[in-house]
């Protein structure tokens, strides 16, 4: 229809066949979107039916032809809506991957020429702005007419307009729009124009002061207010609490009607100047200032100015009382950073005040995160002064709860100066290990012990636990003592062999009491914090222990929402390590829940939000909205979660139900595309000072030493997806009932595409991960180490094997389709190819010995501990094993052909191919009786129900250290404290459940298939 300029003259009939190919992979802009504007070009004055259309290709992220379809609404129809979804429609295909690079100038010249053309048809009177009514502009259409211009014109001109009188952020501002006023305030500030800001800030602070110091002189001579504030100063401890609240109340309703309206422009200048974002913007550009000190200090007297001018008013709420506070805080922190520190280094003026901050704000989650960006700022000597008057304030507390949730705040704030990036700890100085000090993290993790102990025999404490509710401040201290275990126990440590399990030479008796410890506070508690329930399920995936991990990760309900942030921490590496999970229906998988939901946000949600923007003309919200889908379709738990779906589907039927390009949600996904990890590591509440996006690639930073392996990645991803294609290619089987009548014509074409594909998946491998090639230049040879560096710190190292073989199978399969099958081979290529297969048969028995490896010296009984804690491996070497059995049958069945078709050549020319598939297919059994092996042993090791009973828990509180242990002392305190927080019968519990775990998670493992 399209090459044979066909056009659909009946727009239901258009819908209809737009419905009939919404499951096909066809490209909209070059298929239905065509159909569509030509409809609309033959019948341009139906305006209903070109609405329509205009929708349906926005619907489809088709700005390409929704351009055209909204020019010619624009031109046809006298509603100004048009006007405006065309200027919208041309900026978006112009920012859009679908507009060519030789005509994305023009389309942008033409979007910023109509929204100037809008926006400068307007005239002035008496100081207001007067439009006609097709260019009455609204808060939205301004700020797209900016956004326009921010995108589309050079900063200079840029930085020159928004000073001109009528586009200036002010100029915005007095006629109350907010939303340019602050896209002109970022702009500044993104180039670097601190002068302005800190001029526009200076001036609205002022204004606004003097609007409430006027508006408080008048409440402040109403005789009623006047009346009513002597009635509450002379209220004594004898009236009633209602009697007091219902004078207060009075008070403040007094003062409100006596204070007179205030016009936009005094409004706007009040509101904007009690917003945090907008005075950390003032904040910035003041410490950029030629003099730092003087800004900073003129700053601060005017935020003191306007709390003082908005609680005379009586308009000081809640959320401005904090803001403000916040804000005086950071620069009187900022300030003191500037001074002399006086005669007393330690307990610095900034010390008092972060002090005083964070005692008075104890309740709110937030506060530590906010003061530890000011506490990372502290000295040595500030940082001890300010923990021990912080213990100090906290043990002159005589309330339990309030008491117990100081300590467990000035824990945090403890570890979290004790975990750096430098030589030695901010705290007592000594050398860090990895990036934790271990002196430190054994006095924390014994000072929680202890405090947990009393604790849980407080029962006013547990008694006010119970009835808020909300918080819990012992869940708290057990996560940052347990946290410390694990430091200490050296978990993901820098000795241990990249990508392994953080398992591998930790001390596995101190990471089983961080884990025992946390999971009897949350089974005698009915309130834990979520990042005690993440953490909790991340060391049980850790350690095999995935239905436990699964039945806590259902108790917390993730909604859809936060599965893109959240989901990775559950369903990383998942099939590889409990295959069992996978072997329900589709709908039981734990991975159904992510693809439903990010196939409904991407096809749906947000299509259905940009309609709505469009037709509420609330254009400010859809770059946010585009931004957003972007976001999604690009994160690593979009692609992960397809990945774990489809390996967790061979788990039990060794092939895929849906080839790779027929999902829709990764199919357009290459190399080139940067796929970003959006997990909120935040959620582990471990504050820092420090952004944890910053930090989430270090080895050992938190949230790494208790993941499943390194973090997501975009490479792994991406390696991932290209594994999955080359499944596809060589699992690929044509339906027996298929016989074509010209078969040699079908085989040979069967086989350029198998050619074509294989040579794409191996060259993007090799992009990924590169071999070093001695002829290339010293710069080029040091960039491809960084890449092969970058490789090996995001796989672990089963997926290493894993990928570096089906890289060399890609490669294998293109040899021999092209130079032993379409061609002749010589004796060179059949040479060739018989050393590539015995060097990727030779990278099957590594990675099967490297499965095979436990850690060395390690008592007798861990042995079958480290075996379920290596399951990951197992899982990657048996997709290795399948997708080498794939492999070898279809470059059995593709020379079988070749013979069949041309006898007389190919069966003398192919006979030397066979032995050498031979060879890959022993090599394939081999490893699989491996698997098979390891699967035994595990299923004997949990023959004796009590047998594990009774060695976790020896584990757990028996005393192992040696003489010679340098720990020797606080392993042994370890164990008597755990044994006086944790009762047997809890303790016998929970060593039942982990054994139980472990034998559902065996019998998932024994349904696996490998045929």
């Amino acid at each position: 229809m399209i090459k044979d300029n066909v056009t659909v003259t009946d727009i239901d009939a258009l819908d209809l066949y737009e419905f009939s190919c919404s499951h096909v992979n066809v490209k909209y802009p070059e298929t239905i979107g065509v159909l569509r504007v030509r409809f609309v070009k033959a019948a341009p004055k139906d305006q209903k039916a070109c609405i329509r259309c205009f929708n349906a290709c926005v619907w489809n992220s088709d700005w390409k032809n929704a351009q055209q379809i909204a020019a010619s609404l624009n031109k046809n129809f006298t509603d100004r809506k048009f006007l405006f979804q065309y200027i919208m429609a041309t900026h978006l295909y112009s920012l859009s991957q679908d507009c060519p690079e030789a005509s994305r100038k023009i389309f942008a010249s033409l979007a910023k020429a109509q929204a100037d053309k809008a926006f400068d048809n307007r005239t002035e009177s008496n100081g207001q702005l007067q439009r006609t009514d097709r260019t009455a502009l609204t808060e939205s259409e301004d700020w797209m007419w900016l956004e326009i211009r921010i995108a589309h014109c050079s900063p200079k001109e840029n930085l020159e307009l928004f000073k001109k009188p009528g586009y200036t952020a002010l100029d915005f501002l007095r006629i109350g729009r907010h939303e340019p006023f602050w896209r002109i305030i970022k702009y500044f500030e993104e180039q670097g124009d601190s002068d302005e800001i800190f001029r526009i800030g200076e001036l609205t602070l002022k204004d606004a002061i003097r609007t409430l110091q006027s508006e408080a002189d008048l409440i402040e001579k109403n005789e009623k207010v006047i009346n009513l504030k002597k009635l509450v100063h002379n209220s004594n401890d004898q009236d009633s609490p209602e009697i007091v609240s219902s004078v207060k109340a009075d008070l403040r309703r007094a003062m409100y009607l006596a204070r007179p309206d205030r016009s936009v422009q005094a409004h706007c200048y009040v509101l904007e100047n009690c917003e945090y974002k907008v005075l950390q913007v003032w904040f910035n550009a003041a410490k950029r200032q030629a003099d730092p000190k003087k800004a900073m200090k003129q700053l601060g007297n005017l935020i003191e100015k306007l709390t003082r001018a908005l609680e005379r008013a009586g308009c000081m709420q809640p959320i401005y009382a904090k803001s403000l506070e916040l804000m005086s805080l950071s620069i009187n922190v900022s300030r003191a950073s500037l001074a002399d520190l006086g005669p007393n280094p330690s307990f610095t003026g900034r010390v008092a005040n972060l002090l005083k901050h964070v005692v008075k704000n104890y309740d709110n989650p937030t506060s530590v995160d906010e003061a530890m960006v000011l506490i990372r700022q502290l000295s040595m000597s500030e940082v001890a002064a300010f923990l021990a008057t912080f213990q100090a304030v906290a043990n002159q507390c005589t309330h339990a709860f309030t008491r117990y949730t100081l300590t467990s705040i000035c824990l945090k704030i403890w570890y979290a100066t004790v975990i750096g990036t430098g030589l030695t700890c901010k705290f007592c100085g000594a050398e860090l290990v990895g990036d934790a000090c271990m002196h430190c993290s054994k006095e924390l993790a014994e000072n929680a012990l202890n405090i947990y102990k009393a604790g849980i025999k407080d029962g006013n404490l547990l008694q006010e636990i119970l009835s808020r509710q909300r918080t819990n401040p012992l869940s708290d201290i057990a996560v940052i003592g347990s946290i410390c275990l694990l430091r200490v126990a050296r978990l993901g440590n820098s000795w241990t062999p990249h990508g392994t399990s953080s398992l591998y030479r930790a001390n596995i008796q101190l990471f089983m009491q961080a884990v025992l410890w946390l999971d009897s506070c949350r089974e005698t508690s009915t309130i834990v914090s979520t990042d005690h329930t993440l953490l909790l399920i991340k060391l049980y995936i850790l350690m095999g222990a995935v239905p436990r991990a699964k039945t806590i990760w259902d108790g917390l309900d993730v909604k859809n929402a936060l599965l893109d942030s959240l989901g990775l921490l559950f369903i990383d590496r998942l099939s590889s390590i409990a295959p069992g999970l996978f072997m329900g229906s589709n709908r039981g998988n734990p991975v159904d829940p992510f693809i439903i939901h990010f196939t409904r946000a991407l096809k749906t949600t947000v299509p259905k939000r940009i309609m709505d923007s469009l037709d509420q003309e609330t254009y400010s919200s859809i770059p946010g909205i585009i931004e957003y889908a972007e976001k999604h379709a690009t994160s690593c738990t979009v692609a992960l979660a397809v990945l774990e779906e489809r390996r967790g589907a061979r788990m039990k039927t060794n092939k895929a139900e849906v080839p790779i390009e027929d999902q829709p949600l990764v199919r357009d996904l290459l190399i080139k595309h940067e796929l970003k990890d959006v997990t909120d590591y935040k959620v582990f509440n471990i504050p820092s000072g420090q952004d944890p996006k910053s930090q989430s690639s270090g080895e050992t930073s938190h949230q790494s030493i208790v993941h499943y392996g390194p973090l997501p990645s975009s490479d792994r991803a991406h390696l991932g997806l290209l594994s999955e294609r080359f499944f596809d290619l060589v699992s690929y089987a044509q339906p027996k009932e298929y016989k074509p009548p010209k078969a040699g014509r079908v085989i040979q074409l069967d086989l350029e595409y198998a050619l074509a594909t294989s040579a794409r998946l191996e060259k993007d491998m090799r992009t990924l991960m590169p071999l070093l090639d001695p002829s290339l230049s010293e710069k080029e040879q040091a960039k491809l180490n960084r890449q092969q560096e970058r490789i090996r710190t995001s796989l672990t190292s089963p997926e290493l094997w894993y990928h570096s073989i089906i890289h060399r199978l890609a490669s294998l399969v293109k040899e021999i389709v092209e130079s032993g099958i379409l061609k002749g081979a010589t004796n060179d290529t059949r040479d060739r190819i018989r050393s590539a297969i015995k060097e990727t048969i030779e990278e099957l028995e590594l990675q099967t010995n490297d499965f095979l490896v436990m850690p060395e010296n390690i008592h007798s009984k861990l042995y079958g501990f480290h075996g379920f804690a290596a399951l990951h491996a197992m899982g990657m070497l048996r997709e290795t094993v399948i997708i080498f059995k794939h492999t070898t049958n279809y470059l059995t069945t593709v020379s079988e052909k070749a013979k069949n078709v041309d006898k007389l050549r190919s069966q003398a020319e192919l006979a030397w191919l066979a032995p050498e598939l031979k060879k890959m297919m022993t090599a394939a059994a081999s490893s699989e009786k491996s698997v098979k092996d390891r699967i035994k042993l595990l299923q004997s090791y949990l023959d004796n129900v009590d047998g594990w009973r009774d060695r976790l828990c020896d584990w757990v509180f028996g005393e192992y250290a040696t003489v010679r242990d340098e720990d020797k002392e606080f392993k042994n305190h370890v164990c008597e404290e755990m044994r006086s927080i944790v009762p047997k019968e809890n303790a016998e519990k929970w060593a039942d459940d982990i054994g139980d775990s472990w034998r559902e998670l065996i019998k998932g493992w024994a349904a696996v298939k490998f045929d």
